[in-house]
Parts: C-alpha cells; sequence; structure tokens
C-alpha cells in the first residue's frame, strides 16, 4: 500500500477534517512532501465523486460540486439541509460575485458587521481566507468553496446568475473609487 492510499484511507475515516501537521507528525514526514501528497491526491480525485479540499493547515473530503443537485435531491427526501440566514446569503453572494474580498469591503457593501456571519459561513467551509491584501492591517481575503457551489448544485462561479455580466459591473464600479 502506497503513501497516497495511506492518506486517502485516513482522510476518509478521519471525520469532517484532519490537520496537516498531524499527518506530518504521523509518517514522520516534513509538511512539503504531505501537501505534495495531498495536491496529488486532489487531482486524481478531481473527476470522481469525492473531492479533497486543503484549507490552510486541514484537509477534508467533500463531495465533488457537480455531483451537489443529485446529492441535494437524494437527501431532501429524509433530510432538510440547514437552511442559511439571509443575512449569510448576501454575504455569500458579495464574496461570490466579488471575490477575493475583505471583511470591511463585505461591510461596506451590506452596511452592517458580518463578523459572525463569516464565523458561520468559515465554520460551514463556504468560504476560506484566501490570502491577505496589501494594504494597512494587511486584512483576509475571502472566496467562496467548492462546498458552497456543492450546497447551490453547480459546479462553478461562471455558472451562478449572469456572473460574467455582474463581475464586470462590480469591477467597473471598483476601478471608479
Amino acid at each position: 500500500m502506497g503513501m497516497k492510499e495511506q492518506v486517502e484511507s485516513i482522510l476518509l475515516l478521519g471525520g469532517d477534517e484532519i490537520k496537516i501537521r498531524d499527518l506530518c507528525k504521523f509518517f514522520s514526514m516534513p509538511v512539503e512532501r504531505i501537501l505534495q501528497i495531498l495536491e496529488e491526491l486532489k487531482k486524481e480525485r478531481f473527476d470522481t465523486g469525492i473531492n479533497i479540499e486543503i484549507d490552510q493547515e486541514i484537509v477534508y473530503l467533500i463531495t465533488n460540486p457537480r455531483c451537489g443537485e443529485i446529492v441535494n435531491l437524494y437527501f431532501k427526501q429524509d433530510i432538510k439541509p440547514k437552511k442559511l440566514s439571509n443575512a449569510a446569503l448576501e454575504t455569500l453572494s458579495i464574496i461570490a460575485y466579488r471575490q477575493p474580498i475583505t471583511k470591511s469591503e463585505i461591510e461596506a457593501v451590506r452596511g452592517v458587521s458580518t463578523d459572525r456571519v463569516i464565523q458561520t459561513l468559515e465554520e460551514r467551509k463556504f468560504i476560506r481566507i484566501c490570502g491577505k491584501k496589501e494594504t494597512t492591517g494587511r486584512p483576509n481575503l475571502y472566496e467562496i468553496t467548492d462546498k458552497f457551489l456543492g450546497y447551490l448544485g453547480i459546479s462553478a462561479v461562471e455558472e451562478l446568475p449572469q456572473y460574467e455580466d455582474m463581475k464586470e459591473k462590480l469591477n467597473g464600479s471598483n476601478e471608479n473609487k
């Protein structure tokens, strides 16, 4: 059994998420090597029903966003997925159409604080930090995840309603500021 298969087995049975440093410690390997293995697994699993998501210090399995619609239909039979609040949907929409975006930029659009909403969306793995903005304070930049796309039953942000038109308008309004 190869290293990739061993890591993949641990991911399957590991629950919601596995810390990358725990894999490094267990296999006595540097983080670069574990990340290389995880990236290889992620590429290999891309066209399967289960994908691998690497998010900073953790790794976890998700359903392929292209299977989102069928997964939602199947589970709607017995269990309704936890609905998102209007504030969460509004915040996700802003992030989806303007990503990468900072919390203060989201708050400027919404006109209210988004601390709790962003925390909840991060906990549900619908958004993630994708970097730091090169400005004073170096605030976090947020983007949506494949898990959120799967929740919507789509596989790419370009499938969002009028994505290209909206993205162009929003980028145009940012340039005017």
